[in-house]
């Protein structure tokens, strides 16, 4: 059956044809402008995806109509582990967002760093619906979802709403993720807070709209009931409506851990756009607790990112490996989230290691590895991870490897992991069996 994609993947699918004159500029435009792919685009591998869409780069890059290229390019290098090159292109999508006049390069009062796993924990006690989001090319945006699964269990929560899953997929059942579990998941971060909250008893709801789930004069009537002018005003009602149905009409005591995307966490309707936690509040009466991470995000360079986290890095209360909130000496928060959000949070600002950020150590759930690729010495090779007699389970760990006889895997310490080393034209060049070590 063919599935839709109705989240703005559908640089895949741009990113599978060559680039040569019109062909690559209707690629372009499809890349801009076409907002579905099919199931099928995506049986090619995120990097044979991506190797063709870097191809597209001198007709596409450096065209404002096309500017939404630097953003799909971001996403799917993310996917290879190639997070500054994420954060670069996502910097050439958005341009420079803030000015020394934004807002104060200073704090009211002394501010203190602390841990945002810890704040938002306590913030949840009277809360039955936690929502996170992040951006779609950040990696360590997963992190915080990561470390509040646990925390957040000991309070009774025990189901976990992703954006990037795909419903139908028997993701509870087989106990483990794989590519049709969805996009986003491919993400080796992504794929490990989905093992987590397994291994913790979460049930894992994926509210994704796909329009071919719903009869289309159901659609046209819910839109004209709830005045929804716009297909993303549809689909922010129909994820919202997802959640309810798959975790409310079941379990009325329920207590959720959301993780979204951007705007999604807003809780108020606004003049022409009502975002999915609005309406989530509408259906359920109740109030979430909305942790945003995309205000005050790392970017590619200093110069690109908000005012007030420059100079938290300038006075050193960030961290390498964790988000943190800043507050006063009462413990109370000390920068302003977006409107209609609970709280705003510092996300990781990454160091790097070997050339990998250090933050893939997962709060202790991989070490780095030293692995040696011969056949990467004069080639561009992916390199892949896995749990051995898990062929068809999301990796590990995926890093794109040029022009170099060695790199460093993170491994989760004394598991039996397979390794595979391939080609961008898919073809597989090496398989090796690896014990990592237990520190």
């Amino acid at each position: 059956m063919m599935r839709l994609w109705v989240i703005p993947l559908f640089a895949v699918m741009a990113a599978c044809l060559p680039a040569r004159g019109e062909a690559a500029e209707a690629e372009c435009e499809r890349a801009a402008l076409y907002r579905l792919s099919t199931e099928k685009a995506f049986e090619e591998s995120v990097w044979f995806s991506l190797d063709r869409y870097r191809g597209l780069e001198s007709t596409c890059g450096s065209d404002p109509d096309y500017g939404s290229y630097h953003d799909y390019r971001a996403q799917l290098e993310s996917l290879v582990g190639n997070h500054a090159a994420a954060l670069s292109h996502m910097d050439l999508y958005l341009g420079n967002l803030y000015s020394d006049q934004d807002s104060p390069r200073d704090f009211s009062a002394p501010a203190t760093s602390v841990p945002a796993v810890e704040y938002v924990v306590e913030r949840a006690r009277d809360h039955r619906v936690v929502m996170v989001n992040e951006w779609h090319h950040a990696s360590s945006d997963r992190l915080l979802t990561m470390d509040l699964l646990a925390p957040l269990a000991e309070q009774g929560f025990r189901y976990l709403a992703i954006e990037a899953g795909w419903n139908g997929d028997p993701i509870n059942t087989r106990g483990y993720p794989i590519v049709d579990t969805g996009y986003y998941v491919n993400d080796v971060v992504f794929a490990e807070v989905i093992r987590s909250a397994l291994e913790l008893g979460y049930r894992i709801i994926p509210y994704e709209f796909r329009t071919y789930e719903v009869d289309d004069e159901q659609r046209k009537a819910v839109a004209e009931q709830f005045g929804l002018t716009t297909r993303m005003n549809e689909r922010e009602w129909w994820q919202a409506k997802n959640i309810v149905t798959r975790v409310f009409d079941i379990d009325s005591d329920a207590k959720l851990l959301v993780h979204a995307g951007g705007s999604h966490i807003s809780e108020s309707r606004r003049e022409t756009w009502a975002p999915m936690a609005h309406f989530l509040r509408e259906f359920t009466g109740l109030d979430p607790l909305t942790v945003d991470q995309t205000a005050y995000s790392e970017h590619s360079r200093p110069e690109f990112e908000h005012p007030l986290r420059r100079r938290a890095g300038e006075l050193g209360l960030l961290r390498e490996d964790a988000a943190v909130m800043l507050v006063d000496s009462e413990g109370e928060p000390m920068i302003m989230p977006p409107e209609s959000i609970d709280l705003a949070v510092l996300g990781a600002s990454t160091r790097y290691a070997d050339g990998r950020p250090t933050w893939m150590n997962m709060d202790g759930r991989r070490n780095p590895t030293a692995f040696d690729t011969p056949e990467c010495a004069e080639r561009t090779c992916i390199v892949e991870a896995r749990r051995a007699g898990f062929a068809d389970e999301l990796p590990l760990d995926r890093i794109e490897v040029t022009s170099a006889e060695n790199t460093t895997l993170y491994l989760p310490p004394g598991g039996d992991v397979v390794v595979y080393v391939k080609g961008l034209d898919q073809s597989l060049l090496a398989t090796r069996n690896v014990r990592a070590p237990k520190s």
